[in-house]
């Protein structure tokens, strides 16, 4: 049994293909079967334009058509397609998404940030230490999501329009970052024995350049300092040095820098790097959901 996750973001577009390795088991391990990861980057357009491009838009149709081949020859069972900051803020969305259900026969839900960040949770939550207190921090294109976990649920949750592709566009509101750090002062910043918790491409990324295993912690001041030596690369350094696909060297570094700004208004000192995502949380949900239907 398979199932497909299609998650189309502001940088990057994603396919992931698992199996459960248990089937008796509502949090199975899984096997990874196929994953693909286009940079087509909606959010060039969108934090720019307010709209897809024509271009962006037939690269786009062009990646879920690749997906829907894959799926079809893997024969996967179950499968679902979200979306989210720049479709959520794409005027032309709907003619878009309704274009591609024609071409594909693929449906794309466009997704909350709140929804989105409990997608994600889910697909880790399970692996947090019970008695700790968490801020969860998924840093993307277009948006950030913050949720403070306590006992393994989320207590309190809130996106906002942050992300590294706005910043690079320099579509920031000086508002939204005021109402972030509010927040942040009011629903975290006072929390003793705080941990993180860092989900998203570019925070996976800087784990793995500080050889923390998957579920491991990074200690805060290490975040720091890599993001302060990646900062002074330049892009051919951070492509062959660091061997970073080129999207994902052009804004590793503002990824870093808004999880800093974060953190260092709380009493984190260290953050788990669980490596799942969106695409990890949709396979979860879809498995639950088939799962609860079976015992039923």
């Amino acid at each position: 049994m398979k199932f497909g996750a299609i998650d189309i973001g502001s940088n990057g577009v994603r396919l992931l293909i698992a199996r459960p390795l248990q089937l008796d088991e509502l949090k199975p391990e899984w096997k990874k079967v196929e994953f693909t990861r286009l940079p087509i980057r909606l959010g060039d357009d969108v934090f720019s334009t307010k709209e897809i491009g024509k271009k962006k838009s037939e690269l786009l149709t062009k990646a879920v058509k690749a997906f829907s081949l894959l799926l079809d020859i893997y024969n996967v069972d179950f499968v679902r397609a979200c979306a989210t900051s720049a479709m959520r803020d794409a005027k032309n969305a709907d003619k878009i998404i309704k274009q591609i259900k024609k071409e594909t026969g693929i449906e794309i839900d466009v997704i909350t940030g709140n929804a989105e960040s409990k997608l994600i949770m889910n697909a880790f939550l399970h692996l947090l230490p019970k008695d700790d207190t968490f801020l969860h921090i998924d840093v993307g294109g277009g948006s950030t999501e913050l949720t403070l976990i306590q006992d393994n649920k989320p207590l309190v949750a809130k996106s906002f329009n942050i992300g590294t592709v706005r910043a690079r566009e320099n579509k920031i509101k000086e508002e939204e970052t005021a109402k972030l750090h509010a927040w942040v002062k009011e629903n975290a910043s006072w929390v003793p024995k705080l941990r993180g918790v860092g989900t998203g491409g570019n925070i996976h990324k800087i784990g793995e350049l500080a050889n923390v295993p998957q579920g491991g912690f990074l200690k805060f001041k290490k975040l720091e300092q890599l993001t302060e030596d990646i900062e002074k690369m330049d892009q051919h350094e951070r492509i062959y040095h660091l061997k970073l696909n080129p999207d994902r060297a052009e804004v590793i570094d503002i990824a870093g820098k808004i999880y800093i700004d974060i953190f260092k208004r709380t009493n984190v000192s260290d953050i788990m790097t669980p490596y799942h995502g969106l695409k990890d949380g949709i396979i979860q949900d879809l498995w639950e959901r088939y799962y609860k239907r079976q015992k039923d």
